[in-house]
């Protein structure tokens, strides 16, 4: 096998990250920060990526290190029985709604926006984004049923691969000067940009809970790499660590990389235009920015990879939401442990969630307003979970070599402790 497509073989739950990552919270909140703020955000974006950082490294590191998912880490913890594992249930049926309902309203938006105008009344009362969504969420169901993890795991390599070759199309002609740049070093939080800091903090570059979907699909992988040889797998914890963390690092800087260069494409294009990015017709804002650069004919290419974006992470989100949830069922309950018990509940979920969610995109309506919303719910929870995963990592593993260094868990309790400052301010500021 070549250098490139052992690569290409390897790379797995790292792109998932990305695939899931590199969607509502780039396309939505990235370029609007630099619509309204121009480059005084950009700091950011590296700050959230960076506070976050550990969270994401545990998942893997939890997995090739202990043969369990962190799940497995929450049963342990003390205190009243399983109190983790029902918390974390909980929050995965809220976020499983909420979250759903806004990367596929984003997703029937954009593709609403590609054919037509996504408010155009088309059937039942429902508008073009409405059905779009609606028709989305029924495809992707039915290719988890029919594909599982192996789809999950090539769509997510090739739709992450198209839309980051895009973008970097139409960032290196607007490439920002180095004065601009500066931002990405010195905070700075401009009047009334409170809201959209603490949504950028909730979900760039993704959920915490997301860091618990990884270290289940590392094991997937693990399994993969493994030929599917039961225990053995995991007899080289080392060697599984290193490529895991590998994995996981390179998503993680495609995130990076893709977020900043979503805000700087707003500032440089897209100043003025915080209306159109607060509603409906962001897609159209965005495209705007590419076909400035290449002409009209990118416009479609824009479409086509926005698209991607937003359907692998609609793709990974219901997968992952549906899969933490079985394994939660499957400890609290052995009984539904077995795999065609875990099968049911996968679906089950799915297609619950999934009903919940159209009801919520037909109450809400603006997809910017919904994914605004499930960011601060997302930044709400992301504490305990953050502080759950410390806990895991620094507990639970045995071995100091499979351990994650000193400053990695400190950065990661300032993590923890800057999105709960930041969540209170905001909620603060809210109320008064």
């Amino acid at each position: 096998m070549s250098t490139s497509s052992n690569l290409w073989h390897r790379l797995g739950p790292g792109i998932l990250l990305a695939a899931t990552s590199i969607g509502a919270s780039h396309l939505v909140h990235s370029p609007r920060a630099g619509a309204l703020y121009g480059f005084h955000l950009l700091w950011l974006i590296v700050a959230s990526h960076l506070f976050k950082y550990p969270a994401f490294e545990i998942g893997p590191r939890y997995a090739a290190a202990t043969g369990h998912h962190l799940l497995h880490g929450y049963a342990r913890v003390p205190g009243p029985r399983h109190w983790p594992l029902w918390l974390f249930a909980s929050s995965t049926v809220l976020q499983g709604i909420g979250v759903l309902a806004g990367v596929v309203n984003i997703s029937g938006c954009v593709l609403a926006t590609w054919f037509g105008h996504p408010a155009t009344p088309i059937y039942l009362g429902l508008n073009a984004t409405e059905v779009c969504s609606i028709a989305l969420l029924m495809g992707i169901i039915a290719l988890l049923y029919f594909g599982g993890f192996s789809w999950l795991d090539h769509l997510g390599k090739i739709m992450v691969a198209v839309l980051t070759l895009a973008t970097v199309m139409a960032f290196i002609p607007v490439c920002p000067s180095p004065g601009d740049l500066k931002h990405m070093v010195i905070p700075a939080i401009p009047v009334g940009s409170i809201v959209l800091v603490a949504a950028i903090l909730g979900w760039m570059p993704t959920g915490i809970d997301v860091s618990v979907w990884h270290s289940i699909w590392t094991l997937k992988k693990i399994r993969h790499w493994g030929n599917g040889g039961g225990a053995s797998p995991m007899a080289d914890h080392r060697r599984y660590l290193k490529a895991s963390l590998t994995d996981m690092r390179v998503g993680y800087g495609l995130s990076l990389i893709t977020g900043l260069m979503f805000a700087i494409l707003g500032a440089a294009h897209l100043s003025g235009q915080g209306d159109a990015m607060s509603g409906a017709q962001f897609a159209q804002a965005i495209s705007s920015a590419y076909t400035a650069i290449w002409g009209r004919w990118m416009y479609h290419v824009f479409m086509l990879t926005a698209f991607f974006a937003m359907f692998s992470t609609s793709y990974t989100v219901v997968d992952g939401f549906s899969r933490s949830f079985s394994e939660v069922v499957a400890i609290l309950s052995p009984r539904y442990g077995t795999p065609p018990n875990r099968r049911r509940t996968y679906f089950g979920f799915a297609l619950l969630t999934g009903i919940l969610a159209v009801a919520t995109i037909a109450s809400v309506g603006n997809p910017v307003t919904l994914v605004v919303i499930v960011s601060l719910i997302s930044l709400g929870l992301a504490p305990v979970l953050y502080g759950l995963n410390l806990y895991c990592v620094s507990r639970h593993i045995e071995d100091p070599d499979l351990s994650p260094p000193r400053v990695t868990i400190m950065l990661g309790w300032a993590g923890a402790a800057l999105m709960l400052c930041v969540f209170l301010v905001a909620v603060y500021l809210r109320l008064r």
